[in-house]
């Protein structure tokens, strides 16, 4: 049986600021992209910007999720700061 890893953290200024990027996208770009569309139309375009940006911010986390995170440990429940963690670790940082 393998151990659990700890979630790994940003080694420097750059992966922090990338870290910083991401996590905010995914816990707060549905808000973001409804504004956005709220501000440019109305608000009928702005609630299914919502619905949408909401499935589409899901599909993306869980890609995230399955592609970086390791088999044995997706048993655990990751926030969007250790999911975006996992995925600068093991690809960009």
């Amino acid at each position: 049986m393998d151990l659990y890893t700890q979630t790994p953290t940003p080694p420097n200024k750059k992966c922090k600021l990338l870290h910083l990027l991401l996590s905010g996208f995914l816990s707060f770009g549905t808000y973001f992209i409804t504004a956005a569309v709220w501000l440019y139309y109305n608000w009928y375009y702005a609630l299914s910007a919502l619905l949408l940006a909401f499935i589409l911010i899901g599909i993306i986390r869980s890609k995230l999720l399955h592609s970086s995170v390791p088999n044995t440990q997706q048993e655990f429940s990751y926030s969007d700061k250790d999911i975006v963690a996992w995925y600068l670790h093991l690809y960009l940082c």
